[in-house]
């Protein structure tokens, strides 16, 4: 099968496995199609917030990461105090 390719203002039509090459008289005839595979491709999710957190459950996710971060910090130096 020839496949078209482009060499400078002239398009040609190659063979890929002899390198066969033919020269193309109407090139607006001819295109390239490459199809990928749908393991191939790559999918993103886009996570958006909307709308806005009240003060109390912005104070009350506060409060919870202040105890999380006292609890790490006494876990921490209780096993500094068990090693040495």
């Amino acid at each position: 099968m020839l496949l078209p390719v482009k060499k400078g203002s002239r398009s040609y039509l190659v063979c890929p496995k002899c390198g066969y090459m033919k020269e193309v008289k109407e090139p607006s005839k001819y295109r390239s199609v490459v199809k990928v595979g749908a393991d191939k491709k790559v999918k993103t999710d886009v996570l958006e917030e909307v709308g806005e957190v009240s003060k109390e459950k912005r104070e009350k996710e506060r409060e919870l990461l202040q105890e999380y971060y006292e609890v790490f910090l006494e876990t921490m130096t209780s096993e500094g105090s068990q090693e040495e």
